[in-house]
């Protein structure tokens, strides 16, 4: 707007030219200070380019209607918006030029404030402003970085009235050059210097300001006793703010000697001290005092009215958040100028009214919170004939009643708060409307927590703000009453239910502008029979007289069904609709296109569908959220290129498409924001984007995006701030703009195919990024030191790249702000951190899938915010380093897959916040510590396996939030007595492969949620506990090569983890409030499918983990002495994938309902004492792939050879006798064998001696041996160098045979 032309006369042209040079440092100069998206007041404000080519119009400035000369203008806060969480603000400091503002000559006021600015230009700075600026009075610099030298800036602007220098970096500590450079300003009336760290030597610093009126000092670090007298000279002043400080006390010996002479002093704030009941004594020489502020200090139990006598022209008087129980009346009462009394947050009782009610002239009184009880009898206070605002508050436990009748005491009342008060009445009668006319003045009622009639607003006729938030109303039988709410203007409703046709029960309200229903509730049951229309719409036909309605919120309100056009077709004065978080469907009616004055629509989280040309014609929009829906959204954004004061468009998750006929036109609109994420394949980038020039906000992710990085976009877009372009296919190289872009604070580019390496000069071009994101591509080569440079960085993440070499020093040490460093699965090698780290603020530290070396380094012990580091899969040595034990955040400590040796600390008992221990496949050896029982409370995964632990686990070793143990492959021992017995919500059990002994617990039936039980491979016996057909999530049973005995329990489930997840979440979501706990879902950290398992399926071991995991479920029984018939029940696993039954001593048939597992996909049922036939039936098992029934007493016939059983060969039946058919040698249509199937060897002696064959054979086998012997024992070396190899084969072979071999036939005792 400030570079274009066409400027008209109101503008002088010097003062034009100087605005256009203040826009690059102040971005938002010609944008209007925005306001609420729609109804959310607690949104983030929305910046417009102002609409007018006359600067003397914009909202920022003011101009001086005779001359046009430009008198005021409103920099504040006119930085860039920041859209990053965390973002360290302190980074963005830079210097202004001064001179800039030198052509507005008659500029009166001008505010800068919030802009990050921390000095200015060498001889540029604010003390060229005399010279010019002549008529200043009015000087805002709060909330940037100055420091003291701005002092010395500022001192010869003797025009100046008002100075505001709240919120910088002042200290003051220099006397010479300090605050006293500032009394030469003989004009100054307000000075505020709170929020800077000035301490008590400020206060000998300001006694030659003399004209003063009005002092700011809160929040300024004063300690200790005050002495007034410092103010002493200040005779003007009448207005004295201390509050937000470390003040004890007053100093009250100036009140002998009369020697205080603030006698202008009318208000004085001192609330959040440390104030006592005796500072009533110390402030009796304030006479004229008409404002007191003691809020949020020490005062306690009773204050006597006869100490506050002093203060007879005391007007305001605030104790909020206090210690006292009761004011002590006096009988010589002289505070009858008292007109505000706030005394919330105090410990009263019910004796508290009477007091209030000798305070005749007050207009506002608001009091609480914790000891009014029971029935509170306002009819006390009925001497406040004036009172206008009241406010009382009750700790809804207290059961706090009152009674509506008595409120009618107050006929000058127009404001009403209530907050957590049962009306006694339940109902106020149409035919004694007439008592409640004092009440007739009311004009705003809030209710918080309470419960009343409803009917009683309606006998509010001045009513204008109504506010309900979680209350109870009783509408019984109030369609009988008339009401008159002709003067409302804002109806607010949430958490409270009035039922879908209150709107029509309360009748017409011609004034209403702002309708807000949060959490409603409507549903399908409060609408009669006869109603043609469905719940929604019954409630929205009601709409239809409310023609004045401006601002319509309807959020989480349960509405469904369709927006039918009756009534709701009616707001075309609408300025914001939100109907976002309801049940909505079907297309939007076509009426909506009247709707030409709305400028913000929420309709996200609903299932519309259908196309958004009905927006066309919606030329005031400026804000459009359609998420969460099923509309067709064309990528071109076509039907909304005619909206001019579109800024905003969110359309996540719904259909985007490619148009067929691509539109040439270009948009009107210019957005600031623009969100399209999910769901389609749009190809290239759209054209309406490179028309655009004032984005800040850019997210189009998960579009399958094809083409290069639009390093176009940022050129164009000064003012962008964040880039999201994570899960598309862009590719080629990443390639950034020539020219630097300072705004940018956000950038994702993951899980894209860009490739080649890094610009190395990214820091330089990119200098100001807090978040980047460019993990899961295909970069290369190494890291660009120059990432140093963002030292505003604070999220990292560079993972599953192939970049390779070490971590750049620069980056280590530059990024001091980094939060989360992410590295993972990349090929970088070296130590991990030198000497020279500065990343003390790291909270998350990943760099596992590397090929790091060395030692755990010793530099993270610097990082007390750690919380979680992940170093696992590399080559790190040495042992766990002792620092970590101060580590109290750590959370999730992962060392897994390195070479990490020496024993398991006791001391990482006393690490009380760890969450997660993952240190499998290293060297660690030695005692399972005891000291681990400390970490019951809060431990939720461990898993120590594949290492060389032995010894006992310990009894008290029972987490309560425990989901998952891995400690198969060590050398545990000993029985498992009550280890884990508490653990109730335990996912993983993984004990396999250890020397465990004893019976399998029977409290394992008590683990209500356990899904994969792995105690194979130990020395188990008994039978199988009954218990666990107890256990209804079952997915993996694995029991093998135990010395289990007895049958298999024939009530045995197996179900699969995806089907019981949500089940689980639950679950453990109520365990934790049960046991006070913070709620953590599962879905977090309490339970991952992360960490594998090892299952033995179709003969061969194999480790699962991730979502393969969720959809296995098997049972695997073998290599045990288990006896008895096969269960014939199969329906409680009917989905099983694998069972393996095989090296028992199993008796009976193959049972049919075998037939029915359509899942299985291995079934091992061999070397078992089976009889009987193979059911036919199991040639229907059409996803088995592996079986056997090898080595039993079967007889008759295979099933036939077809289909899956086509593919098994003989080794699936042999070693039973009985046995005939396909694949089997024996052919079932004989009954013996024939002469042509004996071996020629049964009747002839063959070719060969085998006597001279084995001789000779066994005295060359001598020979070699002994040959070998002789050499290893002359020679010295050979023989260490081959007893050495003979080793590393024996111990390869070893784990090979048990890994492979061993689990299908060799490792069972059978």
């Amino acid at each position: 707007m400030l570079g274009g032309g066409g400027w008209c006369e109101g503008c002088l042209e010097e003062e034009r030219v100087a605005l256009s040079r203040l826009k690059p440092f102040f971005p938002f100069l010609d944008s209007t200070f925005g306001g609420p998206r729609g109804l959310d007041y607690f949104s983030y404000p929305v910046q417009k380019k102002e609409s007018s080519i006359d600067c003397c119009k914009w909202e920022r400035v003011e101009c001086n209607p005779t001359t046009g000369r430009l008198t005021h203008l409103f920099l504040n806060f006119t930085g860039q918006f920041d859209v990053v969480l965390f973002e360290d603000y302190s980074k963005k400091k830079w210097y202004l030029n001064a001179s800039l503002f030198l052509p507005f000559e008659e500029l009166q006021y001008l505010s800068l404030s919030g802009n990050y600015i921390a000095g200015c230009v060498a001889d540029q700075g604010f003390e060229r402003f005399p010279s010019r600026l002549k008529k200043l009075e009015i000087f805002d610099l709060s909330s940037n970085y100055f420091n003291d030298s701005i002092l010395t800036l500022i001192s010869e602007l003797s025009s100046l009235k008002s100075l505001n220098l709240e919120g910088n970096q002042l200290t003051l500590l220099n006397l010479t050059n300090g605050i006293k450079m500032l009394s030469k300003l003989n004009n100054l009336e307000t000075l505020n210097l709170s929020r800077n760290n000035l301490r008590n030597n400020i206060l000998s610093q300001l006694h030659d300001f003399t004209s003063l009126k009005s002092l700011n000092l809160q929040g300024c670090g004063l300690e200790g006793i005050i002495n007034l007298l410092e103010f002493n000279t200040l005779t003007n002043l009448m207005e004295l703010y201390l509050d937000d400080n470390g003040i004890e006390g007053i100093e009250s010996s100036f009140q002998e000697k009369g020697e205080l002479r603030l006698n202008k002093l009318e208000v004085l704030g001192l609330a959040g001290n440390q104030f006592t009941n005796t500072i009533f004594t110390s402030l009796a020489a304030l006479p004229n005092l008409k404002s007191l502020n003691l809020g949020f200090n020490k005062l306690k139990g009773a204050i006597d009215v006869k100490d506050l006598n002093a203060l007879s022209n005391l007007e305001e008087l605030v104790l909020t958040v206090n210690g006292v129980t009761e004011l002590v009346p006096s009988q010589e009462l002289r505070l009858m100028n008292l007109k505000v009394l706030l005394m919330v947050g105090n410990p009263l009782d019910n004796s508290i009214l009477a007091t209030f009610g000798r305070f005749l002239n007050l207009k506002t009184l608001y009091f609480g919170v914790t000891q009014l009880n029971e029935s509170i009898d306002i009819t006390e206070m009925d001497g406040l004939k004036n009172l206008e605002d009241l406010g009382m508050s009750c700790y809804p436990d207290n059961d706090c009643k009152i009674s509506l009748q008595s409120l009618n005491l107050f006929s000058s009342l127009k404001f009403l708060h209530l907050d957590g008060f049962d009306i006694k009445e339940t109902r106020i009668h149409s035919h004694s409307q007439n008592e409640w006319q004092n009440l007739t003045n009311l004009e705003e009622l809030v209710l918080l927590d309470s419960s009343l009639p409803f009917n009683f607003i309606g006998i509010l006729p001045s009513l204008k703000q109504l506010y309900m938030d979680n209350c109870y109303l009783d509408d019984s039988l109030f369609m009988q009453d008339t009401f008159k709410l002709k003067n409302l203007e804002t109806l607010r409703v949430s958490g409270t239910f009035l039922g879908n046709n209150f709107l029509k029960r309360i009748g017409a309200m011609p004034s209403l502008k702002i309708l807000s229903l949060d959490y409603y509730g409507l549903d399908g049951t409060l609408h009669s029979q006869d109603d043609h229309f469905s719940p929604v719409n019954n409630f929205l036909q009601n709409f239809g007289t409310m023609l004045s309605l401006k601002f319509l919120r309807l959020s989480s309100c349960g509405l469904n069904d369709t927006l039918q056009s009756q009534g709701f077709c009616g707001l075309t004065n609408l300025r914001a609709l939100d109907m976002r978080n309801n049940h909505l469907t079907g297309n939007l009616p076509e009426c909506i296109s009247n709707f030409t004055s709305l400028e913000s629509l929420d309709l996200s989280s609903n299932h519309f569908f259908g196309e958004v040309s009905v927006f066309e014609s919606l030329t005031s929009l400026k804000e459009l959220r359609l998420s969460d829906n099923y509309f067709q959204i064309p990528s071109s954004l076509g039907p909304f290129f005619n909206l001019s004061e579109l800024t905003q468009f969110y359309a996540d998750n719904n259909t985007i498409h490619v148009e067929s006929q691509m539109q040439a036109l270009v948009p009107r609109f210019q957005l600031t924001e623009i969100s399209l994420s999910c769901c389609g394949d749009v190809g290239q980038f759209p054209q309406f984007l490179y028309h655009q020039r004032n984005l800040q906000f850019v997210r189009f992710s998960n579009l399958n995006l094809r083409g290069e990085f639009p390093n176009w976009l940022l050129q164009n877009n000064t003012n962008l701030q964040s880039l999201n372009l994570a899960n598309n296919s862009l590719l080629g190289s990443f390639e950034l703009p020539f020219l630097p872009h300072t705004g940018l604070s956000s950038l994702d580019i993951s899980k894209n195919f860009f490739h080649g390496k890094l610009p190395t000069e990214i820091g330089a071009k990119l200098p100001s990024l807090s978040y980047l994101n460019m993990s899961k591509n295909h970069f290369h080569g190494s890291i660009p030191a120059s990432i140093g440079d963002m030292n505003s960085l604070r999220y990292l993440d560079l993972s599953d790249n192939q970049l390779s070499g070490g971590l750049p020093e620069h980056l280590t040490m530059g990024c001091s702000s980094l939060t989360s460093l992410i590295l993972s699965n990349n090929r970088l090698q070296g130590q991990m951190f030198s000497s020279k780290f500065n990343l003390t603020n790291l909270w998350k530290l990943r760099l596992d899938g590397n090929h790091f070396s060395g030692k755990i380094p010793d530099s993270l012990s610097n990082c007390s915010q750690l919380s979680t580091l992940d170093v696992s899969n590399n080559e790190l040595v040495g042992g766990i380093p002792r620092w970590m034990e101060n580590m109290s955040s750590l959370s999730t400590l992962d060392l897994s897959n390195n070479e990490i040796s020496g024993k398991i600390p006791k001391w990482m008992g006393s690490m009380s916040s760890l969450e997660e221990i993952v240190m499998a496949r290293n060297h660690l050896e030695g005692p399972f510590p005891e000291e681990f029982c400390l970490l019951n409370l809060h431990l939720k995964l461990l898993d120590l396996s594949v290492n060389n632990i032995s010894g006992h686990i310990p009894s008290c070793f029972s987490p309560l939030l425990i989901s998952q143990v891995h400690l198969s492959r060590n050398k545990l021992q000993g029985p498992l007595t009550n280890a884990f017995r508490y653990s109730t919500i335990l996912v993983t059990l993984d004990l396999s492969n250890n020397h465990l002994t004893g019976k399998i617990p029977n409290w394992i039936g008590n683990l209500s949620q356990l899904s994969y039980l792995l105690l194979n491979n130990n020395h188990f016996e008994g039978g199988i506990p009954v218990q666990l057909c107890n256990l209804d999530h079952l997915s993996l049973i694995d029991l093998s090569n135990n010395n289990l005995s007895g049958t298999i329990p024939s009530c045995l489930k197996i179900t699969t983890w995806n089907e019981i997840y949500d089940e689980y979440a639950r679950y453990v979501a109520d365990f934790e409030i049960a046991q006070s706990m913070p709620k953590s879902p599962p879905s977090s950290s309490s339970f991952s499918m992360d960490q594998p398992i090892e299952f033995t399926s179709k003969n061969m071991s194999y480790s699962y983990k991730g979502r393969v995991l969720t959809y296995l479920s098997g049972i695997d029984l073998s290599c045990n002495k288990l006896t008895g018939e096969i269960p014939r029940e199969v329906n409680n696993f009917r989905n099983i994938y694998a069972l393996n039954l095989s090296h028992n001593s199993l008796i009976g048939s193959i049972p049919l309902s075998f037939s029915d597992l359509k899942q299985i996909e291995s079934l091992d049922l061999s070397h078992n004492n089976l009889s009987g036939t193979i059911p036919p039936q199991l040639v229907g098992l059409y996803s088995l792939s592996y079986f056997s029934v090898a080595y039993n007493n079967l007889s008759g016939s295979t099933p036939v050879f077809t289909a899956q059983f086509a593919t098994f060969e003989e080794s699936s039946y042999v070693g039973n006798p009985l046995l005939c058919g396909k694949p089997l040698p024996k052919n079932c249509s004989t009954s013996g064998q024939s002469p042509s199937s004996l071996t020629k060897g049964s009747t002839d002696k063959g070719l060969i001696d085998m006597t001279a064959f084995y001789a000779s054979f066994v005295a060359s086998y001598v020979v070699v041996i002994l040959s070998i012997a002789s050499v290893l024992y002359i020679n010295p070396y050979w023989r260490q160098a081959w007893f050495y190899h003979v080793g590393e084969i024996s111990r390869c072979c070893y784990y090979f045979l048990e890994d492979h071999i061993l689990p299908k036939r060799f490792h069972c005792g059978n």
